[in-house]
């Protein structure tokens, strides 16, 4: 794995595209991990104030802010700063899922809902209402054995309330980038090996610039990689420095003007 110092992942960043300086992990129940990207640096932790566990969280386009999904299927607002948090609305149908079990939280910035999926289970949630509407059950659809395995779910177009995205997802089993065609329905492709083993909990998102310009993100074994949307390929990787905790979901945005 490639090790990037600070004045590199700079470099990187630039001949990449990105710009995004804001990444937020979750860990543990609670607890959330601010990184400065431009130093790949640790800069704060921070519980959320609630006595549970946190399934997930995902920075929402259409309001600026980070949203929280709570073990009582709560979706909250949430400051990375103090832990305290928001109501915005409670779901009407639970996601069966295992204590130990992948849930995935992630918003679609076009209608500004949520997807939240476990296993090969799907939902789409209204953030207005709170109403689930339980969607086609995950599967390939391009002659791939077995089922998806996903690990970590982002929207491209993640940039204020877009005309358009794609949603992708990675196969914890294959080592890989999906595309979930048709994410209603379930269905998904492969697009290509990452070239990275994973060993334990991934996270995945997608920042998006105010001109369009996507950056998918990856965090597994303790490192940031950026994937090639268009191949599924890691093209950089650098470990975190200071990071003591696993993180099993992360956010990375770039803030409006």
């Amino acid at each position: 794995m490639l090790k990037l110092t600070a004045p590199t992942l700079m470099a990187v960043l630039m001949t990449t595209g990105a710009s995004a300086t804001t990444a937020v992990g979750l860990a543990g129940d609670r607890t959330l991990v601010s990184i400065d990207l431009e130093t790949a640096q640790v800069i704060g932790m921070q519980d959320i104030d609630y006595d549970g566990r946190i399934l997930g969280i995902d920075f929402r386009p259409a309001t600026g802010e980070i949203i929280a999904v709570t073990d009582e299927f709560a979706v909250v607002n949430v400051d990375p700063q103090t832990g305290e948090w928001s109501i915005v609305t409670t779901m009407d149908t639970p996601l069966e899922h295992g204590e130990d079990d992948v849930v995935i939280v992630d918003i679609n910035p076009v209608p500004d809902a949520l997807r939240f999926m476990s296993g090969t289970t799907n939902h789409r949630v209204n953030l207005g209402s709170g109403a689930v509407t339980v969607d086609g059950s995950l599967s390939f659809t391009d002659g791939t054995e077995g089922m998806p395995m996903v690990g970590g779910t982002a929207y491209a177009n993640s940039f204020g309330q877009p005309d358009s995205t794609m949603m992708f997802n990675i196969d914890t089993a294959l080592a890989s980038l999906l595309q979930q065609t048709a994410p209603n329905d379930g269905d998904n492709v492969v697009i290509g090996e990452t070239g990275a083993m994973f060993d334990g909990p991934v996270a995945f998102d997608i920042a998006t610039t105010a001109d369009g310009e996507n950056t998918a993100w990856l965090v597994a074994n303790g490192a940031f990689h950026t994937v090639d949307l268009s191949s599924g390929m890691v093209t950089e990787s650098w470990q975190i420095e200071g990071l003591d905790v696993v993180l099993r979901d992360v956010t990375v945005f770039h803030a409006a003007d």
